[in-house]
């Protein structure tokens, strides 16, 4: 089940329009995935499905580093190159150009989606909300290169720096990394480094704080607001 609830839209001039937020959902790790598998009857010990899923990523991730496309039922992959190439003898440089992986939902993924049931939540959320997230440096909204500076958009975001518990994280699937360098901490503007040990491939924006409204008034329980495109970490 899907759950969201409706807020204001921040994207147009209409001051009643809404839009739909998708909220209360559980985030899987690799760990609570072999769970599910074991749950379902599978053969294979928690030990095997953990080197299983390492050797897996082992061999996507060398399949990409080598130029390779992947197309399975869970996912299909492809390359763009950004930058301006001057004419036609010009080559690839790190410095003007940056090679960005793109990734799709594959074919079971695309049929389990659409299956899907939603269900709308009632009430005001005062959860931060993110409408954009930008790498300052390269202007690009879809990749962000580690190291870099996240210019991230929206409401209600600011957070106290001094808590480890708040802030700026980057999820991937292996775990999460806090962004802990802040230049501007703002509610409606953050700018954030993207943690150096944050890995290359895919990755989602989550700002934790418990701060609310512009009074900046501190709340016991934690808001956590997710960024709703998936990015891709560049490394250098």
């Amino acid at each position: 089940m899907i759950k969201y609830l409706l807020r204001e839209n921040l994207l147009t001039a209409d001051p009643d329009d809404c839009m739909a937020q998708e909220t209360d959902a559980r985030t899987y790790t690799q760990d609570d995935i072999a769970e599910e598998m074991m749950k379902r009857g599978s053969s294979l010990t928690r030990a095997d499905i953990a080197s299983y899923q390492k050797l897996e990523a082992e061999v996507y991730a060398a399949i990409i580093a080598d130029g390779g496309h992947i197309n399975t039922p869970l996912i299909s992959t492809s390359f763009s190159i950004s930058g301006v190439f001057t004419n036609q003898t010009d080559t690839f440089d790190k410095s003007r150009h940056t090679v960005k992986l793109n990734v799709n939902a594959g074919t079971a993924l695309r049929e389990a989606a659409a299956k899907a049931k939603v269900q709308k939540v009632e009430g005001t959320s005062t959860d931060p909300y993110i409408t954009s997230v930008v790498d300052k440096v390269t202007s690009d909204n879809t990749a962000v290169k580690v190291g870099s500076v996240m210019e991230i958009t929206g409401a209600r975001l600011k957070f106290d720096p001094t808590d480890s518990e708040q802030g700026v994280f980057a999820v991937t699937a292996s775990g999460e990394v806090r962004c802990a360098t802040v230049i501007e901490n703002k509610p409606a503007l953050l700018l954030v480094l993207l943690a150096s040990d944050v890995p290359a491939g895919d990755f989602s924006v989550e700002v934790r704080t418990k701060i609310i409204g512009s009074s900046g008034k501190a709340v016991k329980t934690m808001k956590k607001g997710s960024f709703n495109k998936t990015l891709t970490a560049v490394q250098g």
